[in-house]
């Protein structure tokens, strides 16, 4: 398996953004009709338990309270067909934004991989990993009336407690693979040690814990420091989750329960701490910016390469297939940099549930407009006001908009009856005008495919350029350069909408 190795950075913080709630109003959104049907049923809880058993239904229950707080404000801002029960597309979105924003998890079935909210059902999820019964529970209900936010926090409680599922599958696999015993509570620190390097190896590396040999994975710790060498770093940070999680019960340090409690924790932290290397790599685009447009003309990306860069290889072909080459300028190609940041060669630790991926800026510049909003649309003045107050990572505030932006966000709301959609297609490309760096330009559904390195190679060859076609890529870069200059006024626009 083929591993992105990323810079490392810290993370740059979000300034404080004061922010109000409002109620909330009723509106379209990711779908082509909402569920009209009213279906309230019996608890959620108490089917789940009749499908999935009591310790299941237990787990859930003691998840879902956190997981309806953070969903809270996102679910607000979602149109509803009653206002109160979400229908699937929405549910799918709102679920893959918790996971995101929780865990850093981009979760099998729920992330969109070029495709529409509403082309899956996000209870697909559990046909695969629990059988037809819990799936078509999920279905019934988001058949009928949609979820309530109760029902969809249950929904997020059951997923993540089989990913810790997984974290003990993977933990008893490393023991398993080291010849030690599970079992043993007394096991010494070294080999207490080697089991949480074992696990984090097979994570990080997308290893199949379920098939992992002991001589693949004592030629990988042999080689894990060129394989991968942001690894003692990793190591550091794990020890050191370890020694906040034990320092509750010192006595049983290397236990089996405290090193699953350990590695419970790390994976609910990886993704969010691996978003550092993400942060470095935007950095790192960013000193090659053309103009503050959020684009790196592709000579100087291909430069860079040649220059010492051990990234920014990529061919033309899968950086148009994955929706990052900006070719509006067609002799002046550019890689859009919050889409290249995001694209799936930066994805890394994986499990049959979820990847670690690189967490996408703009979501968490939605969030305080969904906050202070409450609704799933707002007038352009409304967005005005509080997008002016918004910092992001590279965008001071406050500022004065251009009357461009100004000009296009009321071209948006005259399409919708004065009001603007805060997800629609539109909108997130109005977002990607504003905060060019850290909002992705979005593609209509269906024009780009997020395909791994691995899916790329075997249907159009190698992703990667070798020194020799980078340097001619970069001549004829230069050529047209000097026939034709490059001067962009604004970034490109297209009037395609999806709600």
């Amino acid at each position: 398996m083929s591993v992105a190795i990323l810079p490392r950075a810290s993370t740059v913080a979000l300034l404080a953004f004061a922010l109000l709630p409002s109620p909330a109003s009723a509106g379209a959104f990711l779908s082509n009709q909402a569920p009209a049907a009213s279906q309230r049923g019996s608890d959620l809880l108490d089917e789940l338990e009749g499908v999935l058993g009591g310790s299941r239904r237990a787990a859930a229950e003691g998840r879902a309270a956190a997981f309806e707080d953070a969903m809270r404000p996102i679910f607000r801002s979602l149109p509803k067909a009653d206002g109160e029960r979400l229908p699937a597309s929405g549910v799918r979105y709102l679920l893959h934004r918790v996971f995101v924003e929780r865990h850093g998890w981009f979760v099998e079935g729920l992330m969109s991989r070029g495709d529409a909210w509403n082309a899956s059902s996000p209870a697909a999820f559990f046909a695969e990993h629990t059988g037809e019964a819990a799936e078509s529970l999920f279905e019934r209900r988001l058949g009928g009336a949609g979820l309530s936010l109760h029902e969809v926090a249950v929904f997020a409680a059951t997923l993540e407690s089989l990913v810790h599922e997984e974290t003990l599958e993977r933990l008893h696999a490393a023991f398993g693979v080291l010849g030690l015993d599970a079992k043993e509570e007394t096991a010494s620190e070294h080999n207490v040690e080697h089991v949480i390097d074992t696990y984090m190896l097979m994570l990080v590396l997308g290893l199949n814990h379920t098939t992992v040999s002991p001589s693949l994975v004592s030629r990988t710790h042999a080689n894990i420091d060129s394989i991968y060498p942001a690894w003692p770093e990793t190591q550091k940070w794990v020890r050191e989750v370890r020694k906040e999680v034990v320092s509750a019960n010192p006595e049983s340090r290397t236990s089996f329960s405290t090193t699953t409690q350990v590695l419970e924790e790390v994976a609910d932290r990886y993704g969010r701490w691996q978003d550092r290397e993400c942060i470095a790599l935007k950095e790192d685009l960013m000193k090659y910016e053309h103009g503050g447009t959020g684009r790196v003309l592709l000579k100087d990306f291909y430069g860079a390469a040649l220059n010492g860069s051990f990234q920014y290889t990529e061919s033309k072909e899968y950086l148009r297939e994955h929706g990052i080459l900006d070719e509006s300028i067609p002799s002046h190609p550019s890689v859009v940099i919050p889409n290249y940041v995001n694209g799936p060669s930066n994805c890394l630790a994986s499990s049959k549930f979820y990847s670690v991926c690189c967490i996408n800026e703009c979501e968490a510049l939605l969030k305080p407009l969904e906050r202070r909003i409450g609704a799933p649309d707002a007038l352009p003045s409304e967005i005005v006001e509080l997008v002016e107050r918004l910092p992001s990572a590279s965008v001071d505030a406050p500022r004065k908009l251009d009357a461009s932006l100004t000009q296009r966000l009321e071209e948006i709301a005259e399409r919708h009856g004065g009001r603007v959609p805060l997800h629609g297609r539109l909108f997130a490309q109005w977002m990607h005008h504003a905060y060019p760096r850290e909002c992705p330009f979005p593609h209509a559904s269906g024009a780009v495919q997020a395909s791994t390195r691995r899916e790329f190679s075997s249907s159009f060859g190698s992703h990667v350029l070798g020194e020799e076609a980078l340097r001619a890529e970069v001549d004829d870069f230069t050529l047209a350069a000097k026939a034709q200059s490059v001067q962009r006024v604004e970034l490109p626009w297209t009037s395609e909408e999806e709600l």
